[in-house]
């Protein structure tokens, strides 16, 4: 399976750099763009998918929706496996404070999904997407944490949860199959 997984258009909490996590905040205009962008780029590449699907926080699906209006393709499923991280109580806060903290392997916290968990909840949605979509092309709009966790599962020795930078709305491109993930390549806008 090819996964392509773009990265959601920015919110006004990502203007502000504030986390955001499971909050369900809707795109900015400047998001809106990104993802015209993004569709158009993939368009003028001649990139085809076999099917989009999104997370269902409305960042990601308006983002699917816009997207996909680009290729003559419409949103075909949600997946919660492939929501954002929950901050717990870093939801609302300043990424600046927040992001030293709760991306270290060490910090647990009740209500907050470490990296250990949600490592270990991305690597087993990949590979339901994979059982499901095995042979096809999939188009998928996530979230920074989720985008960056399948860099780390595609090499722990290069990536890590603060070392590389997925912008909104860039695209990574996975080949997945049934024991491993690879990255392909990555497009930043």
């Amino acid at each position: 399976m090819i996964l392509t997984m773009i990265r959601h258009g920015e919110t006004d909490y990502n203007k502000q750099r504030l986390v955001q996590g499971r909050m369900d905040n809707p795109l900015n205009e400047h998001g809106k763009n990104q993802a015209r962008t993004t569709g158009q780029l993939l368009k003028d590449l001649n990139d085809t998918f076999d099917i989009l699907g999104t997370s269902p926080l409305k960042r990601a699906y308006e983002t699917a929706e816009i997207v996909g209006s680009y290729l003559d393709m419409n949103v075909e499923f949600t997946f919660d496996g492939m929501l954002e991280r929950d901050f717990g109580s870093f939801e609302g806060k300043s990424i600046d404070l927040a992001l030293p903290v709760c991306t270290d392997d060490q910090y647990k916290e009740p209500g907050f999904e470490n990296n250990e968990i949600l490592a270990s909840r991305i690597k087993q949605a990949t590979y339901d997407l994979y059982q499901e979509f095995e042979d096809k092309k999939v188009l998928f709009v996530a979230h920074s944490h989720v985008i960056k966790t399948l860099l780390i599962l595609s090499d722990k020795s290069k990536y890590t949860y603060t070392n590389h930078y997925v912008g909104n709305s860039s695209v990574c491109y996975f080949n997945v199959t049934k024991d491993k993930i690879e990255l392909i390549k990555q497009i930043d806008l």
